[in-house]
């Protein structure tokens, strides 16, 4: 029974990797761009074509790099460029909220894999697996097979840019696929009045608080969406509860 029982979980291990895999297989088509602009940007700013693909095997995360790079192409001090980069990244701060209640049985081997892979794409395709109930015994293996398919890719995206992206024509504007395909991914995932009203919110905050020193208006576009969102929903949950108390 034992022994039948541990080939059972092995399988279902395998599985949810095989599900990872497949989910993050339509997000390939966004990490081209993105990677080609981040690859030619390293090497514009100075860190060599093996110096970009280290970044971006190292910090795997993308608008982090491009901060990064533009602050080094300006001729800012290396600390400043970092540090830019990592306030780029609070983000993923509220990320790990997100899903900390669900690993709280991590061994530290495991929260450091969760934390190693965790980008926009990794968090959203795992929320909408948490969403659709599937492998929950497996969260981690779905969330490696992600990190499997999306983590490599990047690199060679990032490789290819650096390398060969001075042979790329500039009226492509390869930047602007960026946003796209983050739009491409967290609409689909909208579903109650708040988080509409969230994203709309934190879209439209965003784009008044662009001119922001080291990119913080993103922080604060992301704070009062989700101050929005958070808003709506008290509002319609008493509006519901006075309907219930008049009925």
């Amino acid at each position: 029974m034992t022994a039948g029982r541990s080939a059972a979980n092995r399988a279902a291990s395998r599985a949810a990797f095989r599900a990872g895999v497949l989910e993050c297989l339509t997000l390939i088509p966004s990490y081209v761009p993105f990677g080609l602009v981040c690859g030619v940007a390293g090497v514009q700013a100075g860190l060599g074509e093996w110096g970009a693909v280290a970044l971006s095997a190292f910090a795997f995360a993308g608008s982090s790099q491009a901060v990064l790079t533009q602050f080094l192409s300006g001729g800012a001090p290396l600390m400043i460029a970092v540090l830019s980069g990592l306030v780029v990244n609070l983000r993923m701060a509220v990320y790990s909220a997100a899903i900390s209640p669900r690993i709280a049985g991590a061994t530290r081997k495991e929260r450091m894999l969760w934390a190693a892979f965790l980008v926009d794409q990794t968090f959203i395709s795992n929320e909408t697996r948490h969403l659709r109930g599937q492998h929950m015994d497996h969260p981690l293996a779905f969330y490696l097979g992600c990190a499997f398919t999306l983590w490599p890719w990047w690199v060679l995206m990032n490789a290819i840019g650096a390398f060969a992206g001075a042979k790329l024509p500039t009226s492509w504007q390869l930047d602007f696929t960026i946003p796209l395909s983050f739009v491409a991914m967290v609409v689909p995932l909208l579903k109650s009045r708040g988080q509409i009203f969230a994203a709309i919110a934190g879209g439209v905050a965003g784009v008044l608080l662009y001119a922001m020193p080291l990119k913080t208006g993103l922080i604060g576009a992301c704070v009062f969406g989700t101050c929005v969102g958070m808003l709506v929903d008290t509002m319609l949950a008493k509006r519901a509860a006075s309907s219930g108390t008049a009925l």
